[in-house]
């Protein structure tokens, strides 16, 4: 049964919530529960959507980012994932991919109903990964989905772990992306992550770490906002593999090939050697 709130969540009380799921360790194979939230007639806050474009680099915000609506659901997904009945402890999930689809672009004006959800679960070299579906409606359409690909790591020996591939050698276009040491701070207030990870060097480190990191959804954001201009028109779909940590401060290369029929396929490399922090796909 889908659970209704009357407003959003608070997404830093929620991360304070979070610190005490540390204690949980899940035995054997956990089977994930089916839990469900929704929020009805969310409404854009002007302030954060131009805080949240100008740190990403957006231009326009007549309609919102593609990669907005995922901010706007997440304190969602915290609600989901510090209840009791969720197994595993929130410090610690890895973000391995993503996808997203929109119908159309939505606009700041419009009253969105936000639906959250865990989904499929599969077992995988690394641990248990799982999905959260998000759903956006406007009377009644579904507009926007999301598919976010989470991992829990369970340690133990495991096979050898295979290298990424490197990027296709048709990715002949670029463009730099910088990351200064204070984006992780920064996109914490406006994306409404505030894991330990991206804050600073020795909170990092309590995560083993050796410095703090970008977060992966600022990276995706800010390489669809330097690949726009490259569309026709607004994006409809993007899916992104996170790969490997972008350190902070840290520079990277973003790699592209536009193709006849409008899609881009795009990689983000470092600038110091042939480590591939994420790929993806854009049209």
């Amino acid at each position: 049964m889908t659970q209704t709130l009357a407003a959003l969540p608070d997404a830093q009380r929620l991360y304070l919530r979070a610190a005490t799921t540390v204690m949980r360790h899940p035995k054997g194979k956990p089977k994930l529960p089916a839990l469900s939230a929704r929020v009805l007639g969310v409404q854009v806050d002007a302030e954060h959507l131009a805080a949240y474009a100008e740190l990403c680099g957006f231009d326009d915000v007549s309609t919102l980012p593609i990669t907005f609506p995922h901010v706007l659901a997440g304190a969602l997904h915290l609600h989901l994932l510090t209840q009791r009945a969720f197994p595993f402890p929130l410090l610690g999930l890895v973000h391995v991919r993503n996808q997203i689809r929109q119908s159309r672009p939505l606009t700041p004006a419009e009253s969105l109903d936000v639906e959250v959800r865990i989904d499929a679960s599969r077992e995988v070299r690394q641990g248990i990964e799982f999905d959260m579906l998000t759903e956006i409606g406007v009377e009644g359409e579904c507009v926007w989905q999301e598919t976010s690909t989470i991992l829990h790591r369970i340690p133990g020996p495991r096979g050898p772990s295979s290298r990424p591939a490197p990027p296709p050698a048709t990715l002949t276009q670029y463009k730099r992306l910088r990351a200064p040491a204070d984006i992780g701070r920064r996109y914490a207030s406006v994306g409404r992550d505030y894991n330990p990870i991206h804050l600073a060097p020795l909170s990092a480190k309590l995560f083993g770490f050796k410095r703090h990191i970008a977060h992966g959804m600022w990276s995706l954001a800010r390489c669809a906002a330097l690949l726009q201009e490259e569309l026709a028109s607004a994006p409809t779909e993007l899916s992104v593999q996170f790969l490997q940590p972008l350190f902070l401060p840290g520079s990277a290369a973003l790699k592209f090939n536009p193709s006849a029929d409008g899609k881009l396929e795009f990689a983000l490399l470092s600038s110091r050697s042939d480590k591939v922090h994420l790929r993806g796909g854009m049209s």
